[in-house]
């Protein structure tokens, strides 16, 4: 009997706690905003956004636009999400969805392809996959081919024609020097710039610059957090390579008593240890700031992998868009996050921008 009793108190206790943690359950899931201070308060009503609103065009303020990737916890992409079930907040204050779309819209995709000789990848491997995966895009989805070292040389302009962007990519090849700030600066700031619909950068490098005379880092993550493109970087690592090629090229000298050493000399720029730590941070920065994500790769059946995944992660990817409420300070930060009213997923998305500075008149 008293048994019986305990088990019974234990029961009530065990059921107790449940319905505890159900009620303190979500029942939606958020992105992660890094920067952001302000949480957005919890509320279980999904936002009302009337059809009579969507349609008002506002030219008071520019509309913000976010790349939204969302998916299940083990990495399904969830497709078929509707406009109400989504919120957005900037601040920690609630603004109203004016742009939505699903996977339909087409995107205008930059590949751009590291052409310097530290890759690790033999020239034909690059050339493979980057025409497998421009293969797996939608048919309507228009793509710009930009082979980089030294110089940016576009193999070819935004177009949907799959025989041009084969071709174009047939002809990248391998030179020296990596100018890989002044490549994105270009891409974004100009060759992406008037590009309409949906927009991506895939970057295929070792992240690390060697050569840029305009753009550096700062700027270009400054750029991009101003941006409504997203960036998917596939990085690979050339520093051992670089280290062994430092050992072999090493100058030998011998003493007085004819034995050979190694004359130690200072590792140049893109050979130090620092080098490749800023290269990993500009490489994730890119990918967090934009909704993007870093694909790591060390073979040539990771490498096809990897533009496998990201074409379908394209193909996957909503896009919302909102004119902010309230005062926004020119040249301010501002911190995004998004809302699914669906428990248990994983929403990745654009984290921040800045609102433009003004600019002079004079």
């Amino acid at each position: 009997m008293v048994r019986l009793f305990g088990f019974l108190i234990a029961l009530i206790l065990f059921a107790s706690v449940v319905a505890a943690q159900s009620r303190h359950k979500k029942l939606y899931s958020e992105s992660v905003s890094r920067y952001d201070v302000a949480v957005p308060k919890e509320d279980n009503q999904v936002a009302d956004n009337k059809p009579s609103d969507l349609d008002v065009i506002r030219v008071e303020t520019d509309l913000v636009t976010i790349p939204v990737k969302v998916a299940t916890k083990n990495g399904r992409a969830v497709p078929d999400i509707r406009r109400e079930e989504f919120r957005v907040f900037e601040n920690g204050e609630q603004q109203e969805i004016a742009y939505f779309n699903s996977d339909d819209a087409p995107f205008s995709v930059a590949l751009l392809l590291d052409m310097s000789y530290s890759t690790v990848f033999k020239l034909q491997d690059i050339q493979n996959a980057a025409k497998q995966f421009i293969n797996e895009l939608k048919p309507n989805d228009r793509v710009m081919i930009v082979a980089f070292a030294e110089k940016a040389r576009v193999l070819c302009e935004l177009t949907d024609n799959r025989t041009a962007l084969r071709y174009a990519i047939e002809a990248a090849k391998i030179e020296s020097g990596t100018s890989l700030y002044d490549t994105m600066d270009d891409v974004l700031n100009h060759r992406l710039a008037n590009a309409s619909g949906r927009k991506a950068i895939v970057l295929l490098t070792d992240g690390v610059d060697t050569t840029s005379k305009k753009a550096d880092f700062k700027g270009v993550l400054a750029d991009l957090t101003e941006s409504n493109v997203i960036v998917y970087p596939i990085r690979y690592s050339t520093f051992d390579d670089v280290q062994k090629s430092r050992r072999n090229d090493a100058e030998v000298r011998y003493d007085d008593d004819d034995r050979p050493y190694v004359v130690e000399t200072a590792p140049a720029k893109g050979e130090r240890t620092e080098d490749y730590a800023r290269a990993d941070e500009f490489m994730n920065e890119t990918a967090d700031r934009t909704g993007g994500a870093v694909q790591r790769v060390s073979s040539r059946t990771n490498l096809a992998a990897a533009f496998s995944r990201i074409a379908d992660e394209l193909r996957k990817t909503y896009s919302l868009g909102y004119y902010p409420t309230g005062n926004r300070l020119p040249g301010s930060r501002n911190y995004i996050r998004v809302r699914v009213y669906r428990p248990d997923l994983v929403i990745r998305a654009r984290e921040t921008y800045l609102k433009p500075a003004l600019r002079s008149t004079n």
